[in-house]
């Protein structure tokens, strides 16, 4: 029998994404796919406490240098990776005992042919168990402290603070710590919610109705969708409800002509597809030959057949294009600060540079995206980020081109979401909203 170590796998994932730059979600899912013999419980070990150090992962290294001489820069990556997972062990899971979690790193260290270093990363774990209720935090109601306590970047905080009020940007961080439940989108082309709900229910899945949008659901419980009939069926696809929303102000009606520009992992598309009844036309475009045949599979298991597929750069002019489409959806490439809480690593990948960089690209790929709409069109343009440059000053450089007007996004919007709304814009934040981070603005070519 085959014995499989989980605190390993986690230690030996968490050095690669730290070490590479990896993407969180795509090294877990290979690594568990690797160690498939693992148990189910092993594996959602592994999972729980992947994700859980990369969320803490400042404030476990600020624990760390708190109580270590040798600090976490100077320390080999292996042994920094099991002293990170048995920190957050220590810290943040209370049925794993302190001893336990102290051995078990000292055990895995010399298996690893580091046993000279077992003393150190012993005394550093047993140093940190005993004064763990009484951590030093920065002064309350400054940045730094929401920096430590809550583990994001010093300069994101004070990005956010330039534009939300204290308690408004604690809360965003302590959301986007949390997993988040999975929301479906729900295909009414083959079922409904209500018997999608009951089928789910059926099979141990805990669901509850969306709250935004009459066709989602959320669930918790279940690992693996893929293995359910209703997913084979094609009944469902994973979407936001923020995602969902684009959709809703977007608009989309049988018959309509609907452009996709940035359209991985196509989401949106499928749901424009639906919500026309699968009668017009849908271009879904990507940069990336292998994210359009993924968007070629899921279109074809939902039973949708309007959707055609191109590779395209939508930061490139296409004359073929020019004012043929009734609707274009734009969701940018961009930072990805709404989607922390699903990917804890862009709190450490992502740079104030990006953003600068990011920009730039997202006003080209509207430029572009623009000379495609009719006039009388509708573009709507959404990021999956909280970032004024990236999100209003875009919108504000557009507008003031001339070519475009803003529109009432209200009557596309629950009575929850409407005081929220302001010039055909809507930022949806973490913590107040129970959403991913995401931003939506709707506007209407002019010259018709």
């Amino acid at each position: 029998m085959i014995i499989i170590n989980p605190r390993e796998v986690a230690a030996d994932i968490l050095t690669e994404i730290n070490e590479a730059a990896a993407y969180n979600n795509a090294t877990l899912r290979r690594y568990l796919h690797q160690n498939g013999a693992m148990p189910r419980q092993d594996r959602a070990f592994v999972t729980e406490c992947v994700n859980g150090t990369l969320r803490n992962l400042l404030y476990i290294d600020y624990i760390i240098n708190l109580f270590s001489k040798t600090k976490t820069k100077k320390m080999k990556p292996f042994i920094l990776s099991v002293i990170r997972l048995c920190v957050y062990q220590i810290i943040f899971m209370d049925r794993v005992p302190d001893s336990a979690a102290c051995s078990e790193a000292v055990k895995l260290v010399k298996k690893r042919g580091l046993a000279p270093l077992s003393g150190f990363v012993n005394g550093v774990l047993r140093n940190i168990s005993r004064n763990k209720d009484n951590i030093s935090l920065p002064e309350n109601g400054t940045p730094e402290y929401i920096s430590v306590k809550y583990s994001y970047p010093l300069w994101l905080i004070k990005m956010w603070l330039a534009k939300y009020d204290y308690n408004t940007v604690i809360d965003l961080c302590r959301e986007g710590n949390r997993a988040p439940d999975v929301c479906l989108a729900v295909n009414e082309l083959k079922t409904s919610p209500d018997r999608l709900k009951t089928e789910l229910i059926n099979l141990g899945v805990k669901v509850s109705e969306g709250k935004y949008t009459e066709n989602s659901l959320h669930i918790k419980g279940f690992s693996d969708l893929s293995e359910t009939e209703a997913f084979k069926n094609g009944m469902f696809h994973v979407q936001d409800e923020s995602s969902m929303l684009a959709v809703s102000i977007l608009d989309p009606n049988p018959g309509d002509a609907v452009l996709d520009v940035c359209a991985a992992p196509g989401g949106k598309s499928f749901l424009v597809a639906e919500k026309m009844n699968n009668k017009g036309k849908i271009v879904s475009c990507d940069i990336h030959p292998h994210k359009i045949e993924l968007i070629k599979q899921t279109a074809e298991r939902l039973g949708l057949s309007i959707i055609e597929t191109r590779l395209r750069d939508a930061a490139q002019s296409n004359p073929d294009d020019f004012e043929k489409y009734d609707k274009v959806i734009v969701d940018a490439p961009c930072s990805g600060f709404g989607l922390i809480r699903k990917k804890p690593d862009i709190k450490i990948n992502k740079t104030g540079n990006d953003i600068d960089s990011l920009t730039v690209l997202q006003r080209k790929i509207l430029d572009a995206s623009a000379e495609c709409v009719k006039p009388g069109g509708i573009l709507v343009y959404s990021t999956c980020t909280i970032c004024k440059k990236e999100n209003e000053d875009n919108i504000k450089y557009f507008l003031n081109k001339g070519g475009f007007e803003s529109i009432d996004i209200t009557q596309y919007l629950p009575d929850s979401l409407k005081k929220y709304a302001d010039n055909g814009q809507i930022q949806l934040i973490p913590g107040k909203h129970e959403t991913d981070g995401f931003f939506i603005a709707a506007m209407r070519k002019k010259g018709f």
